[in-house]
């Protein structure tokens, strides 16, 4: 996946609540709630070219490459379960 497709699919979820899950290439699922004090604030490509996700209460750089799926959860009473 493209960073650029990542960045466009999470900066319509930015400050809400919910649960965004990614599935890595050769790791499998990965997940992180984005509840009311943990909500997602920011979304930057950066220069060499990983995706810095910015929350209120810390940050993550992933690499676009190794992400083949991704899924929003805009329901904080339930999980997505199983949706690959």
């Amino acid at each position: 996946m493209t960073a650029e497709t990542i960045r466009d699919l999470l900066e319509p979820v930015i400050g809400k609540s919910g649960s965004i899950f990614m599935v890595v290439s050769r790791i499998g699922p990965i997940g992180f709630a984005t509840a009311e004090n943990k909500k997602l604030i920011g979304v930057e490509i950066r220069p060499d070219g990983l995706i810095r996700l910015e929350r209120e209460t810390g940050w993550a750089v992933i690499d676009p490459a190794e992400i083949v799926a991704m899924v929003w959860n805009g329901d904080t009473e339930s999980s997505p379960g199983q949706f690959l």
